[in-house]
């Protein structure tokens, strides 16, 4: 047997915690175990204290020699994958939208709102899948643009029409929305809450600093900002046991003003912070100051908005879920009815994957099956040894960094043992 490569032993304080970055099991290790697990004299250790060999080898922190790991990882994500039983639409119902910001990558059009060819389509689609014995659920989640801006003529009627289908399939119905909640308003909390829904609601909003920064930031083109109602609709939908994650864009100019946002929300119950997930996200466009550590403040802000008992997400690098754009049962339908897999990109016909037919078929193209191809990153991702972890980012990035001989991230052996240290602290965190 020999120590996993997805092994490893971090020194924490006076102790050591030994972290499998595939299964994310963790242990406290005696300087003599250390020892032996890093001197490769593993069976020593079934020797001496055979019950922990025997976690040590149940949890994977030890392996047989001949293993090959990273085939065992993609063996399990490819069984994931074929064990998926949710259908998940993201619909764009309109590329249009009422506010501003600087750094949307989308170039926002007017009248772009679902056309009936492609409801229709929908429609068929979620028909021909719904009576399949496998498919247990369907989320349904509207994105753009700004969604609620054609809500009553487009994004409501649809919904009734998959409602009715899920009720009578027996099938779990899910809705979200990426919104800027300028207009989520009592009756649009209460016409949606009318539905079958497996799950209460819930709504992604962002918020780009305090009061003063966010308005100038997100503002109506009119000028008009826009923080104090979106704060306002925030707590009419929690109170509506709508489920908020609110994401604060970060830039090195608004991240310190943050502070102000968490003296704006948190006076609120206990039961109305649980129904708010915090998520710091660095705008990507942003220009990097000197003056200001983004990782140094975004740990600052966790830790104010924890103290106050607000959930708040793991402030990282990487993301351990795989992307959904890798998921076979995920898409995003535009209004006009094209296809795509990443709504990170704006919705142009060179960057569509394929189109959804008039008979309710997935009419892919080469690019859906690229991404299919090289979706589990290369040779240099499959010998990593944060390749669990990590897998080589999404297949968007994968997709864009072809030709790339190594790491497509671009991490030195220091950030990859920063992003591990990183990651058992974040797990040892939430047993505290």
């Amino acid at each position: 047997m020999k120590l996993s490569k997805y092994s490893f032993i971090i020194k924490r304080g006076p102790d050591y915690v030994l972290y499998n970055c595939w299964t994310e099991k963790m242990a406290v290790l005696e300087n003599q175990l250390k020892e032996w697990l890093e001197s490769g004299d593993v069976d020593h250790i079934q020797d001496i204290h055979p019950e922990f060999y025997d976690y040590l080898l149940r949890e994977q922190f030890i392996v047989d020699n001949e293993a090959n790991e990273a085939e065992e990882v993609i063996k399990k994500w490819k069984e994931e994958e074929e064990k998926d039983d949710c259908l998940s639409l993201m619909v764009n119902s309109t590329l249009d939208c009422n506010v501003r910001c600087w750094y949307c990558y989308e170039k926002h059009r007017a009248n772009t709102d679902l056309t009936p060819e492609t409801v229709a389509s929908m429609l068929k689609l979620i028909r021909k899948r719904i009576t399949g014995p496998k498919l247990k659920s369907v989320h349904i989640s509207f994105f753009g643009g700004e969604p609620l801006l054609n809500f009553e003529k487009t994004v409501f009627p649809l919904l009734v029409q998959i409602d009715e289908m899920c009720h009578a399939e027996g099938k779990l119905f899910v809705v979200s929305f990426v919104s800027n909640s300028y207009l989520l308003s009592d009756e649009v909390v209460d016409k949606v809450r009318s539905l079958h829904l497996a799950n209460p609601m819930t709504v992604q909003i962002t918020l780009d600093g305090n009061e003063e920064i966010h308005n100038k930031t997100r503002h109506l083109a009119s000028e008009e900002g826009t923080y104090a109602k979106i704060l306002s609709n925030i707590r009419m939908a929690i109170n509506k046991d709508v489920q908020i994650t609110l994401r604060f864009n970060c830039t090195g100019n608004n991240v310190r003003t943050f502070v102000d946002v968490l003296s704006d929300i948190k006076n609120g119950s206990t039961e109305e912070k649980n129904k708010i997930r915090i998520d710091l996200q660095q705008v990507w466009q942003d220009s990097l100051r000197t003056d200001v550590d983004m990782q140094i403040e975004f740990k600052k802000i966790r830790e104010l908005f924890m103290k106050e008992g607000f959930y708040v997400s793991e402030a990282k690098v990487i993301n351990p879920s795989r992307c959904y754009g890798d998921n076979a049962n995920h898409f995003i339908v535009n209004y006009n009815g094209d296809l795509y897999k990443c709504s990170a990109r704006d919705f142009t016909q060179v960057n569509r994957e394929g189109v959804l037919t008039s008979d309710g078929n997935l009419e892919w193209n080469e690019k859906r099956t690229l991404r299919e191809k090289i979706k589990y990153g290369n040779t240099t991702c499959q010998t990593c040894r944060i390749y669990p972890l990590c897998h080589g980012g999404c297949s968007q990035g994968k997709l864009e960094q072809q030709g790339v001989n190594g790491c497509i991230k671009y991490y030195t052996e220091l950030n990859k043992v920063k992003i591990v240290r990183d990651r058992v602290e974040f797990l040892l965190e939430r047993f505290v």
